[in-house]
């Protein structure tokens, strides 16, 4: 097949014509793409060069000749890259600012573990309370807001907002841990 005919042919959906772009640019771009990711894993450059092809399959009517294929394929594979370098430096740099202010001690673990339980406990209480205490409860403890933001969100008076918060209150006292209610009043 001429250039010009298996470009046609592709554009047209020839799926032999998309498997003999596919055989005579695949090798080269996982190459490519592999070279610009400084990977020593061809998996993720192979991974990265089978998408392009998913996409130029789906754009294969607005190609005309084999070189805007071949221009598609490695211009995409170039952004392709770039946008796996990129997400890559911030998965680093969370994980880096994550070693840097871990503190494995015993303490500190236990610590988290205790706190990560009051959470747990305590978000499960809150979450069987009457729907409009619950709601008020929510907004006070998980979203950190005052009694005059939740009144305006809620359209209701700061005095219903903390009548229901001290019912919500007075309901957990019965349900929660010593250490739950605690935490709960100490945080509101």
């Amino acid at each position: 097949m001429t250039q010009d005919f298996l470009a046609l042919r592709f554009a047209e959906g020839d799926q032999y014509a998309f498997s003999e772009i596919f055989h005579k640019f695949q090798p080269a771009l996982v190459f490519f793409a592999n070279r610009l990711i400084s990977s020593y894993n061809l998996n993720d450059a192979e991974e990265i060069v089978q998408d392009i092809f998913v996409k130029l399959y789906e754009k294969r009517t607005s190609f005309k000749t084999l070189e805007s294929v071949k221009a598609f394929l490695y211009i995409s594979a170039k952004n392709a890259c770039l946008n796996r370098i990129a997400k890559e430096k911030v998965r680093l740099r969370r994980f880096d600012h994550y070693i840097a202010s871990f503190d494995e001690s015993e303490d500190n673990i236990l610590k988290n573990i205790i706190y990560s339980e009051l959470i747990r406990e305590i978000s499960s209480e809150i979450d069987l309370l009457p729907t409009k205490c619950a709601q008020i409860m929510k907004q006070f403890f998980e979203e950190d807001k005052n009694a005059k933001e939740i009144a305006e969100d809620l359209n209701i008076t700061v005095s219903t907002v903390k009548a229901q918060k001290a019912r919500a209150i007075s309901i957990l006292k019965k349900r929660l841990s010593g250490a739950g209610i605690a935490f709960l009043l100490i945080n509101l």
